[in-house]
């Protein structure tokens, strides 16, 4: 008996929503189960509060539920007043057959001791089945609403039991009469003797646990919201920022950093002859080649633990160990950008953008300080990492021109690859022979860089 779900144009709400139409399927199966087990354990043919048979014939009535219960799950909208309507006969019914002993014929006198047996024989234990399959219906307000209708209808059950002639009930032991504990332990033995102080205890506790459990229910699904709009204005953050920028974004009330300096390895991706390509194709075209090498990169430089930092036309600066702790900065950066060159040219051999001349990309790696901080104002800020490094590692991917390589890579940055791999280093490396000390704009002292010289074929 789920609850009724208001239309909604959020995806969140829909998703609820479906998820609420299948409790009503998962529900129906469920209540079928539950009338099986309540005849399985509960229904005794020889025993003096009834037979097999008649305990099924009423227990039978629980079955049109499961009919209300597909049909609202399937037509949904306006009928789910059909759902709470259902839940006053669901309670109704089930304290009907925990009191009476023969509910087909419920106006019958029976003797005094068989009331006795029968609250005694069944008491809440169906009620509590019941309320346990209503609270599986994640519906706060159709538990309460459950809840109050199985109280009234138990009062009106023990009410009844008080007026059936010849039963004793504990009501009846007042301040004139004082027994001894023999006589008190001979009444409450008596068959006839009901207990109905316990009874209404355990009704109390029914009632208490319909309460506590709506409460749950309720804040679970105000949890649940709030993860639900968590996890969605994560999803907004990744689409502006890098993922793990985007989780740090999300679990911190202020600034990423106010201003720290930390060694990192910065890494420029650029395209070569890009400009002169542009220039001949149309802006259409242009752009689906731009987004297809920024795919390229962005998925490698995510895939090895780097954050891509900008976007600069054609090139792209990445940043590996800047704004989380990587226990191999160099290393993964270092594959990044060998995935990448392998990538782009996999796809310029398949699919060459400039006719039978497929374009070439540089790289720069460097290692060093840089300043990793939030820049601009509060209405537009972003993280940035700026510094000494960060310009030498957009020098050296401009001299991937001058030296004829794809890769340019500084010596701090090899000696800090050879330092995190020193087995793996010298393999690495050994491609990028070529040393060559050179000077760059910006900088006063030389500096010393290796690469790898492509042959022209």
């Amino acid at each position: 008996m789920p609850s009724k779900t208001e239309p909604s144009d959020s995806l969140f709400d829909r998703l609820v929503a479906r998820e609420e139409k299948r409790g009503l399927i998962l529900v129906a199966f469920l209540r079928i189960c539950m009338l099986a087990f309540i005849l399985l354990l509960f229904s005794k043919p020889d025993s003096p509060t009834g037979k097999l048979y008649t305990l099924l014939e009423v227990l039978g009535w629980f079955i049109p539920g499961v009919f209300i219960q597909l049909f609202v799950a399937f037509r949904g909208g306006k009928t789910y007043w059909m759902i709470y309507l259902l839940a006053v006969i669901d309670a109704a019914l089930i304290v009907y057959v925990s009191v009476v002993p023969d509910p087909l014929n419920p106006l019958i006198d029976h003797p005094a001791w068989l009331y006795g047996f029968v609250v005694r024989d069944r008491g809440v234990v169906f009620s509590m089945i019941m309320m346990a399959l209503v609270i599986m219906t994640f519906s706060p307000r159709l538990i309460l609403w459950f809840g109050f209708w199985l109280f009234v209808a138990w009062c009106g059950a023990i009410w009844w039991l008080v007026t059936r002639p010849g039963v004793i009930v504990s009501q009846h032991f007042g301040d004139e009469w004082n027994p001894t504990q023999q006589e008190l332990i001979d009444t409450y033995n008596l068959p006839e003797f009901v207990d109905i102080s316990a009874l209404a205890e355990q009704v109390i506790i029914v009632i208490v646990f319909t309460l506590a459990c709506a409460v749950m229910v309720s804040r679970l699904r105000v949890l649940i919201n709030q993860f639900a709009a968590a996890e969605r204005a994560h999803g907004n953050l990744a689409r502006y920022f890098p993922t793990a920028l985007a989780d740090q974004l999300a679990d911190r009330d202020e600034p990423v950093r106010v201003g720290e300096r930390r060694e990192c390895v910065i890494l420029f991706a650029d395209i070569m002859g890009f400009s002169r390509f542009a220039e001949k194709r149309d802006p259409q075209e242009v752009m689906r080649f731009l987004n297809q090498f920024h795919q390229i990169t962005t998925s490698q430089i995510g895939a090895y633990g780097g954050i891509v930092e900008k976007y600069i036309g054609d090139a792209v600066m990445a940043s590996f160990a800047a704004f989380d702790n990587l226990e191999r900065p160099a290393a993964n950066a270092f594959c990044a950008a060998q995935a990448i060159i392998n990538q782009v040219a996999e796809w310029q051999a398949t699919d060459p953008a400039d006719g039978d001349e497929p374009l070439r990309i540089g790289v720069g790696l460097n290692f060093g300080a840089a300043v990793v901080g939030d820049i601009g104002q509060r209405e537009a800020m972003t993280s940035a990492v700026i510094g000494a490094s960060v310009n030498l590692a957009a020098r050296l991917e401009q001299a991937t021109r001058e030296l004829g390589s794809e890769m340019v890579i500084s010596a701090d940055f090899a000696n800090k690859l050879r330092n995190e791999v020193p087995v793996c280093a010298p393999v690495l490396l050994a491609p990028y022979s070529q040393t060559e000390t050179i000077q760059v704009k910006g900088f006063s002292e030389p500096v010393g860089v290796l690469f790898r010289p492509v042959e022209q074929g």
